[in-house]
């Protein structure tokens, strides 16, 4: 039994199988190395393990009822499996060993703010994510994805998740796919499919509603916003900007919250998401208020953000709202679009804070803009 201490973690290495044959000596040797041990919490290394019978749950059981903090990790997916379905899972945390995949070779065909898509073969594409520590965030992600799959809306399904260097990654099966975002810039003489097919792929989220009350209240989530901004607001707007916000009606239906075409691939002609980390549900006028800080917002402080990170011009991305927007309502006109604004801008706001708190240039751009808008409405109500 090899062992590691790490500050106040004892870390065991186990190997092979542990079933009834093993069980024994495995148990034995143990206990051995731990009796004298003094540890807050115990890690158990799954990597080199095989198989585990109920002789080795045994072990682990033993282990949980006499230690605090007995943890598992890099259990491979046929051990974790049986974990899972004995429910060990429940009552302990258990960790899957993860594959990793290198990238060297691969084609990067997709840059976001917190993830990069590459291209690893003709069937194959991973996502990797920049700043994402925590796997647990991923899986949540991947499970709304299938759960919005089920219902109806077309998002591609991951089959693994995976290390790349010292970053998580998810693969997708995706067959030819290229993006909805280099359509757009290659094949302008598309640009009435393309809009059409992106705004029928809004309305499917937006008229879907989850399985459980499971996902964050969009308009909860964004009065939480307005709450992190108030100290960068008088209290005469911080109220005013509240109450409109409590004007926007109540519902059920899916948001994606950040439906950009660099979210979406194409393949066979369909539209499929890859990106579902900030699902909620909700009013759609937050959807349109998310696409609309993509596209135009943030040109709006920073001329060639949208050059830089999408790759087209900012009349051009214009344009792309506008014409979702008018197919997505029946209607479009200026009171529409403020109101929409109003929405984006709040939530640029809280996103500069969040990500960018020394950019001043944005934060104060928005909320001059957000103040003179606010004087000319009483509801943000925009459904004929």
């Amino acid at each position: 039994m090899e062992f590691k201490e790490r500050e106040n973690t004892l870390v065991l290495y186990f190997t092979g199988e542990i079933n009834s044959i093993t069980s024994e000596s495995i148990e034995k040797d143990v206990f051995d190395t731990i009796k004298d041990k003094t540890f807050n919490s115990l890690e158990l290394d799954f990597d080199k393990v095989s198989y585990v019978s109920s002789a080795g749950l045994r072990i682990i059981l033993k282990l949980k009822q006499r230690y605090n903090g007995v943890s598992i990790v890099n259990a491979s997916l046929e051990v974790y499996d049986v974990l899972q379905m004995t429910g060990f899972t429940n009552i302990m945390e258990v960790k899957r060993g993860l594959r990793t995949i290198d990238i060297s070779d691969a084609t990067l065909i997709g840059t976001g703010y917190f993830s990069l898509v590459y291209r690893i073969n003709k069937d194959t594409i991973i996502k990797v994510f920049k700043n994402t520590s925590d796997i647990k965030e991923i899986e949540r992600e991947l499970k709304l994805a299938k759960q919005a799959f089920i219902l109806g809306v077309p998002t591609a399904i991951s089959f693994d998740i995976v290390k790349v260097n010292d970053k998580y990654g998810v693969v997708f099966e995706m067959l030819d796919a290229v993006s909805l975002q280099d359509l757009f810039i290659k094949h302008p003489e598309r640009f009435d499919e393309l809009t059409t097919k992106y705004t029928n792929l809004l309305k499917t989220i937006n008229s879907t509603e989850p399985l459980d009350d499971s996902l964050p209240n969009a308009k909860e989530e964004w009065l939480k916003k307005v709450d992190m901004v108030k100290d960068h607001l008088k209290e005469e707007d911080y109220n005013k900007i509240h109450k409109l916000l409590e004007t926007i009606p109540e519902k059920k239906t899916f948001v994606h919250g950040d439906c950009h075409f660099k979210n979406i691939m194409t393949q066979n002609n369909e539209l499929l998401l890859i990106d579902m980390d900030t699902l909620s549900k909700g009013h759609h006028i937050f959807e349109l208020a998310s696409i609309y800080s993509a596209y135009c917002t943030f040109e709006e402080d920073d001329p060639g953000n949208n050059l830089r990170f999408f790759g087209i011009e900012a009349e051009y991305s214009r344009r792309i709202f506008n014409t979702v927007l008018e197919k997505y309502m029946g209607y479009i006109n200026q009171e529409l679009i403020d109101k929409i604004r109003i929405v984006s801008y709040t939530h640029v706001m809280w996103w500069n804070i969040m990500n960018e708190p020394d950019d001043l240039m944005r934060l104060n751009g928005c909320k001059d803009r957000l103040l003179k808008l606010i004087k000319k409405y009483d509801d943000l109500l925009i459904d004929r």
